[in-house]
């Protein structure tokens, strides 16, 4: 796609004033930057978005590959070369220069960089049962290790029930306040609607749990957007995404009886935590590998310098040798 995009074509485009007020908006928005714009895409583009959203079939489980490595019910696509070909051209706008100036305009983060990996990002499906518990993200791209700065989410839902959770929750840090305080804001995940963020270590966030009529899912397309630097980034310490599970539910107390509904969210919440413990293990292992590795090669590296330092001791050693026997052949020469 040019770089001379007409977003107009694609993007119900707002106009100077209505970015200012945007802009406005996402900058007081608590407890972190956001915004919220409804009607984001025309009409023309958001139908094809919906008549080309993946379907079951041949491929679709491929990208329904859980932790674990089985398949699970959730669709996350981030393979840019596989998608249908609406989301090809969503692709191209979200990586055009005109697009990410749009943005940086309604945002005040200039520089922005597309990520064509998208890391985290793309076609997702989400399912009944599924939820998100608050997180922040992590802060720096994988591979080049530039600074994670803006969440882009757009939904494709129609005619979505605020029953049907699913909201994308906003939160304050939920180390410090409980599950009930921390919660900010709730935005429904609603047709055409697109929430923006700044990435941050204070950007909490989540959906809740979804409860869905047979048949029905939750649809969404992420970006996220990079910058080579950022404010006091020397302050900023390199994170992983960093998760806090929710709390039991509070009518769990002494003399309750469970219910079968209790027993499964219990049996859920203790394998949740044991997927969280495996993957630190997991993550413990690969990096005593790492530390395997560097530790052979500094080994390696000293011995190699011990040895390159005594054969120059010898070096010098005898060049000293050789200095004193020509000394010692000049003293035995006939003086003048």
């Amino acid at each position: 796609m040019s770089e001379k995009l007409d977003i107009s074509q694609l993007v119900n485009a707002p106009s100077d004033i209505e970015i200012s007020q945007l802009r406005e908006r996402f900058e007081a928005a608590e407890p972190f930057p956001h915004v919220v714009i409804d009607n984001f895409f025309t009409a023309n583009f958001l139908a094809q978005i919906e008549s080309d959203f993946p379907v079951k079939d041949e491929n679709y489980d491929r990208f329904c590959i859980e932790d674990g490595g089985q398949v699970g019910t959730n669709y996350a696509n981030g393979d840019p070369s596989t998608f249908p070909p609406a989301f090809k051209q969503l692709d191209a706008l979200v990586r055009n220069r005109v697009f990410l100036d749009f943005i940086s305009r309604l945002t005040g983060i200039d520089k922005l960089d597309y990520d064509p990996e998208y890391f985290g990002g793309g076609i997702r499906e989400s399912r009944s049962g599924t939820f998100l518990p608050p997180h922040v993200d992590f802060n720096h791209h994988p591979a080049v290790l530039t600074h994670r700065r803006m969440n882009l989410l757009f939904y494709f839902n129609h005619n979505w029930e605020e029953a049907w959770g699913g909201n994308l929750q906003v939160h304050k840090n939920p180390n410090v306040f409980t599950n009930n305080d921390s919660l900010v804001h709730s935005y429904m995940p609603i047709n055409n609607r697109c929430l923006i963020f700044e990435t941050s270590e204070i950007s909490w966030h989540g959906f809740d749990r979804l409860r869905l009529p047979e048949g029905k899912s939750r649809r969404a397309f992420t970006i996220y957007y990079y910058t080579k630097h950022r404010p006091n980034e020397d302050q900023i310490k390199f994170h992983n995404t960093e998760y806090v599970e929710p709390a039991l539910p509070s009518h769990l107390a002494p003399g309750y009886t469970l219910t079968e509904e209790d027993v499964a969210l219990l049996r859920e919440y203790v394998g949740r935590r044991d997927d969280r413990i495996r993957m630190l293990y997991d993550l413990r292992a690969e990096l005593d590998a790492k530390l395997r590795h560097v530790w052979t090669e500094y080994e390696y590296y000293l011995n190699l310098s011990k040895a390159n330092s005594r054969t120059s001791a010898l070096i010098v050693g005898g060049e000293r040798a050789v200095g004193r026997f020509k000394r010692k052949i000049r003293d035995l020469r006939p003086r003048d």
